[in-house]
């Protein structure tokens, strides 16, 4: 992709589109991170025409590549500078995407009351297939059918195809994008906030297991540059609690072939408490250790890799955030999702780079802060770091060009 292929539209608090900003003025940061928030950053000329609007509170831009919205989001930090070499100065601003409406809410134990202070129901419980339950929580608590108080403005509901397994959840004052994640990891599905028209969507998506076609190499020309780590699992017996008191209270061990596997590995069998006091249902209660299988029942793999600016495997074509890849590190193919990606673009062009591994949870402060905790930290490090080659450090990166 190119940069001309990217367009930054500004926003204002209602949505509306107020002006593009022009490819020879764009000078734009963004990093998104796989069912998470991302964040970007914006810099602009004090003399632009678009600058004070950005300035407003409740302004944001849109990012759009060929085929779709790769990020759209608020601005939280606008910043002036000046210096000798430039006297009319600049301002520096800060954003995280539209998907931060997910950690803002928590999801109640009674969506219909909106006064967090009086809920009178223990638990918010809603069961149906994993994807259809993601869209109930959301809807109920932040969208259009939720209390007046609480809702999301402008939040509509994108269509749900009823995919993932069928799954029972309760919900007691979580952040929603962590009760999101959690549901998911069970469905292998992607999700997302993200402006279309004047309205905010909440969508959901499949993610595929591509490894048996997207297979990145520095050698067949798709990687410009790699860093690879392999670590132990999070866990690989997961003890689940749910209801009761000492020697009645219902317990239960979960782990996969896979978490087995990785404790002959490497030598460790590694244990992990999992209180669930708030439900009786053994159902409920195993899957709860699912979602802690699948979240790090496993062998890690962590890469950061500089896709090559004319790969036949484009991000955002032949794979996107969420999908499982193969990545061949030292002759030995690995397998690992796709879970952060960085773009730059200014007047040096368009670059990009992916994180495989890690997806790090949903995490209202880091949201806040307009951070992503240690994924957003190993993605940035794409930006700076030299010791990939010098490939990597001239193109570094390109995976939405894609898009």
């Amino acid at each position: 992709m190119r940069l001309d292929e990217i367009t930054v539209e500004v926003r204002d608090k209602q949505l509306t589109r107020v002006g593009l900003i022009r490819p020879e003025e764009l000078r734009l940061e963004l990093t998104d991170n796989f069912n998470n928030v991302g964040d970007w950053k914006l810099q602009l000329a004090i003399e632009n025409p678009l600058c004070n609007a950005l300035r407003a509170p409740g302004a944001g831009i849109i990012i759009t590549g060929p085929n779709d919205v790769i990020m759209s989001g608020p601005m939280v930090k606008s910043e002036f500078a000046a210096t000798p070499e430039d006297p009319g100065g600049s301002v520096s601003f800060e954003g995280v995407s539209d998907t931060v409406a997910l950690a803002d809410a928590l999801a109640f134990p009674d969506p219909s009351n909106p006064n967090g202070a009086t809920q009178t129901k223990a638990h918010d419980v809603r069961q149906g297939t994993a994807e259809d339950v993601m869209h109930s929580f959301v809807m109920a608590n932040i969208g259009p059918t939720a209390p007046v108080e609480r809702r999301r403005a402008h939040l509509t509901d994108g269509v749900s195809l009823s995919r993932g397994p069928a799954v029972i959840k309760s919900a007691r004052f979580p952040v929603l994008g962590n009760l999101l994640t959690e549901l998911a990891l069970l469905g292998s599905l992607g999700f997302r906030v993200v402006q279309r028209g004047t309205s905010l969507v909440f969508e959901t998506y499949q993610i595929t297991d591509r490894s048996d076609l997207v297979r990145l190499d520095v050698l067949n020309g798709t990687l410009a540059g790699q860093r690879v780590a392999i670590t132990p699992p999070g866990v690989t017996r997961a003890i689940v609690a749910g209801q009761g008191e000492l020697v009645k209270r219902q317990f239960l061990q979960v782990q996969t072939a896979q978490s087995v596997a990785a404790e002959a590995d490497w030598g460790r069998r590694i244990e992990k408490f999992i209180d669930q006091r708030n439900t009786d249902k053994w159902d409920e209660l195993q899957q709860a250790g699912d979602e802690a299988m699948e979240d790090a029942g496993f062998t890690a793999i962590n890469v950061q890799v500089v896709p090559m600016e004319e790969s036949t495997m484009r991000f955002g074509h032949d794979w996107y955030l969420g999908d499982k890849v193969s990545v061949v590190v030292d002759s030995q193919e690995l397998k690992s999702n796709v879970t952060g990606m960085v773009l730059k673009a200014d007047d040096g062009g368009f670059r990009l780079g992916a994180l495989l591994g890690d997806a790090t949870g949903f995490d209202a402060d880091a949201a806040l802060s307009k951070r992503v905790t240690s994924t957003e930290a190993r993605v940035s490090q794409l930006e700076r770091t030299s010791d990939v080659g010098a490939a990597a450090d001239n193109q570094l990166m390109s995976i939405m060009g894609v898009y």
